[in-house]
């Protein structure tokens, strides 16, 4: 790896209820992006929003784009946009959905990888 100076900055990209990306401002850190994601995705007419942090490496003079981070209103925790949803399933967040079925996926292969021992270790006990 070279020792060349990669220069980071970090924008805010909003995904609109009309389907239109819009870029926010460019910055150099991370939290004051962070911050104006927050204040993005309050707006009504928002419905997700992404941090992305840009990267430039002046040695090859290449522009490299990432994402580290995307906010939507459930996972922001803000009421605007969340509450037609919340309304029609209060009990259980997305995150918490998630969850619960890897944790019953991981129950079920356990169970089918006991079955299968189980199978294997009979006969071999019979004999």
């Amino acid at each position: 790896m070279s020792n060349a100076v990669m220069s980071k900055s970090y924008t805010v990209v909003c995904m609109r209820t009309s389907g239109q990306q819009m870029e926010l401002e460019p910055v150099s850190d991370y939290s004051s992006a962070l911050n104006s994601a927050k204040e993005a995705i309050g707006n009504k007419n928002t419905t997700e929003v992404r941090i992305v942090e840009n990267k430039y490496d002046q040695a090859t003079r290449k522009d490299k784009k990432q994402v580290i981070k995307i906010l939507t209103p459930e996972s922001a925790g803000v009421a605007g946009g969340s509450t037609r949803r919340r309304a029609q399933n209060p009990g259980m967040t997305r995150e918490t959905a998630n969850r619960a079925t890897k944790g019953i996926i991981n129950i079920v292969i356990a169970v089918t990888v006991l079955i299968l021992l189980a199978g294997i270790m009979i006969p071999l006990a019979m004999r």
